[in-house]
């Protein structure tokens, strides 16, 4: 405590001059000043522990920090906020309550601390209008309740994480469920008809069609895993949008005349040619029909149109619009806010009747970013959902190949052709073993990468003409076993066609299967026809590289 009751004071022309307030102002724990109430807001009293808490020794270092006005205390960010808080609180009063407000301050040493301001305006005999203030620093208690706030609202993350995390297992494990469950059922009731074709073709195509929405499941769990790890790269090539867009709507036709829904397309895109990564434009537009068709009752009508927005660029480029519309259930306004969060769904499928991860319009979103466009959504419930998706193409000559289809070659008349299957999985074996088999090859299996490597070492060079490689086994994995073949230093170790047949179906999956060795990669599920055509083309690839050496 200072020996002089009257240090801190400032003492002005006609200024306060009260060695009894100026002696209870020097006890107090914290600062006190008074300022005038008018520009530029000049301090008249100020005690010892208002200059402390600003890092000062005296009036003089606190007068060139501050200037010895209001202003010059409070941090230039907070000084306008702050002086409207004040003067709110003045225009409305509360009896006997002082004001209160809280800014930021900059020390002498450049620290900025926070500090609790309470005051209140008053008229003093000589000086007329001012204030009054108490100030504390808050500092610390302020970080206390930012922590405390920080990890109720990392609290409140994790909770609502928690619950989205909930309901989609809940959710997917359901809809997982429902297409395993036509799946077991069909094939059942295909099992007791065997000896009624019309029936088992019947069964057959509803275990198929099953097998599909499963697949599409996987793959939207699949896609939103690349996308929030930003492994997507986009893979453009010369194409036509009007057949770019026939060809997605043409995966939904069966599944719309199924619900006797009415189709309208409007293209205008005669032969528009574009630079676009082809796949994921057709995902994009694949979710948007996809939801209309989820989410349109039987007899309801869907539209689908496209064109050009304005005129092409200089550089070569042209904006278009794509929109899918229909006239379905809607989305409420509060879905609309959280649509494109992951695993976001307004209703569950038990409720809506529908199957699905809550991933498509996340992956669209998403997609369409990457692609540097936008999507825009409009929607109400019971009225319908109007989607667009705006994308800047640049154009380019495209040339259609030739369309004319070509029998996919099986066995060969002139010799037998032998395939060395590895794959680790019974069922899986048994399915490939037998589809080769019927395609006409001679197929020999082993369980294991080792059993593959050992296999071909122990035979003469070309006994095997191909093999199929699985990737994931427990002893030696695909990518090891490929390349312990290729180092075997025979007359087919280099030559020999190795093609990846996998359930690892990413991309970075296929890279990995090309970086060790093999010649292409096949994912699983696959195509029957697919698959064949692979084999024989690079069994024929293979022959003719025997012939030229």
């Amino acid at each position: 405590m200072s020996e002089n009751p009257t240090a801190g004071m400032r003492l002005p022309d006609g200024g306060i001059d009260l060695p009894t307030m100026a002696w209870l102002a020097e006890q107090m724990p914290g600062g006190f000043f008074i300022y005038r109430a008018q520009e530029p807001f000049e301090l008249l009293y100020a005690n010892s522990s208002l200059y402390r808490l600003y890092g000062c020794e005296d009036e003089e270092q606190f007068a060139a920090l501050t200037g010895n006005t209001f202003r010059g205390m409070v941090h230039p960010d907070d000084f306008e906020e702050c002086q409207r808080s004040i003067e709110r609180q003045v225009a409305s009063p509360e009896e006997n309550d002082l004001d209160f407000v809280e800014y930021r301050i900059v020390r002498r040493d450049g620290a900025v601390r926070w500090v609790e301001d309470y005051g209140r305006a008053a008229r003093f005999p000589q000086q007329g209008e001012a204030y009054y203030v108490f100030i504390s620093d808050v500092t610390q208690r302020r970080r206390e309740q930012e922590e405390k706030r920080r990890v109720e609202n990392e609290l409140e993350r994790e909770k609502r994480s928690s619950e989205i995390k909930s309901d989609f297992l809940f959710n997917i494990s359901h809809d997982i469920r429902t297409p395993m469950n036509a799946i077991m059922g069909f094939s059942e009731l295909a099992r007791r008809h065997m000896d009624d074709p019309a029936r088992l073709g019947d069964y057959l195509e509803k275990v198929n069609e099953s097998g599909r929405q499963m697949l599409s499941l996987i793959d939207d769990l699949l896609d939103m895993g690349r996308l929030e790890s930003g492994r997507v790269e986009l893979h453009t090539a010369a194409c036509d949008l009007r057949e770019q867009m026939h060809m997605t709507v043409d995966l939904f036709r069966a599944a719309m005349a199924e619900k006797q829904l009415e189709l309208t397309e409007q293209l205008e895109l005669d032969g528009d040619g574009v630079l676009l990564d082809a796949n994921r434009f057709r995902r994009v537009m694949g979710n948007l029909l996809s939801n209309a068709v989820k989410f349109t009752p039987g007899h309801g009508r869907i539209e689908v149109s496209a064109r050009r927005l304005g005129e092409v660029s200089d550089s070569g480029y042209a904006r278009y619009a794509f929109t899918v519309a229909d006239n379905g259930i809607g989305m409420s306004e509060d879905f609309m806010r959280r649509m494109y969060l992951s695993f976001e769904r307004e209703e569950s499928s038990t409720r809506a009747g529908t199957i699905g991860t809550g991933l498509g319009l996340s992956i669209a979103k998403k997609l369409v970013d990457i692609m540097g466009g936008t999507i825009s959504v409009q929607s109400k419930k019971g009225e319908g959902t109007r989607a667009t998706v705006e994308l800047p193409l640049r154009l380019t000559r495209y040339e259609a190949p030739d369309k004319t289809e070509q029998p996919l070659p099986e066995r060969r008349a002139e010799g037998e052709r032998r395939i060395l299957l590895v794959e680790d999985i019974e069922i899986n074996r048994m399915l490939a073993e037998t589809i080769l088999e019927e395609a006409g090859f001679l197929v020999e299996s082993v369980a294991d990468g080792c059993d593959a490597v050992d296999a071909v070492r122990s035979h003469s060079a070309w006994y095997y003409d191909l093999v199929l490689m699985d990737i994931q086994m427990p002893v030696m994995n695909g990518y090891e076993a490929t390349r312990a073949i290729r180092a075997l230093g025979r007359e087919d170790s280099a030559a020999l066609p190795i093609i990846a047949l996998s359930a690892n179906a990413r991309e970075e999956d296929r890279r990995m299967s090309m970086e060790s060795g093999m010649n292409s990669h096949v994912a699983k599920p696959f195509d029957v026809a697919q698959l064949i055509g692979e084999v024989n083309g690079h069994i024929d690839a293979a022959e003719a590289q025997k012939r030229n050496k």
